[in-house]
């Protein structure tokens, strides 16, 4: 072969490498859209690349949903039912706890702007009624400040769009901000609720909170 035809080989390889590139990395994501469902794929994006917003004091791009949802349960209910999967910045749900006199508007994803309108759920956990660990936390300032005061037996309640959950306190927790074996996902149903332990200066590197075992799932819509 001719170094002039060398020459052409090389460069039309150098120029297919990306192309042929492309079309693969393309491939695998139709294949992982085909594959999973779209919130479980929305659920590790919205992980990857909104949840290290938290700190920061404005979320550019950050669209906020609120939402008007009944909290008075008395609509007719399934036991098993469907899931309506929320978007990261939405306010999905309600949590109550008459124990501690605490209503507040639960947010999906975490930011310093979504904290200070209410209590946000990690977009890494479980979805209300899903099962699995749903992961709940919220400032000690303002709307976890009376959070110690739950202790076991103490009932919590979630309402959303699709239906309504009530959860009984099993255990008060106290970790370390490294420590994740509250927080992880789990196979077990659980919801994890947390704040900083409150201190006179700084920000603590204590976490306390509760977590609670499901007692009744109510769904709005029965499942096919």
């Amino acid at each position: 072969m001719s170094e002039e035809s060398k020459s052409r080989s090389g460069l039309l390889i150098h120029l297919l490498t990306p192309l042929l590139l492309l079309l693969l990395t393309g491939g695998v994501l139709v294949l992982c859209y085909v594959l999973a469902p779209s919130h479980q794929i929305q659920k590790y994006l919205n992980l990857a690349f909104m949840d290290n917003l938290k700190t920061q004091s404005q979320s550019a791009g950050l669209h906020i949903i609120e939402q008007e949802i009944d909290m008075n349960g008395q609509k007719e209910s399934f036991e098993n039912g469907e899931i309506i999967y929320p978007l990261f910045g939405e306010q999905y749900a309600m949590l109550q706890s008459d124990a501690i006199g605490l209503t507040v508007s639960v947010y999906y994803g975490v930011t310093s702007e979504l904290l200070s309108r209410g209590a946000c759920q990690s977009t890494q956990s479980a979805v209300i009624g899903e099962g699995g660990n749903t992961v709940i936390d919220a400032h000690v300032n303002t709307y976890f400040s009376d959070l110690e005061k739950l202790k076991p037996g103490d009932e919590v309640m979630l309402y959303t769009k699709y239906g309504c959950f009530r959860y009984r306190v099993t255990e008060q927790i106290t970790f370390d901000k490294n420590d994740k074996r509250y927080v992880n996902v789990t196979d077990e149903e659980y919801l994890t609720l947390y704040t900083c332990k409150p201190q006179v200066l700084g920000s603590s590197d204590v976490r306390v909170g509760v977590r609670c075992e499901p007692v009744e799932k109510r769904f709005y819509k029965q499942a096919e």
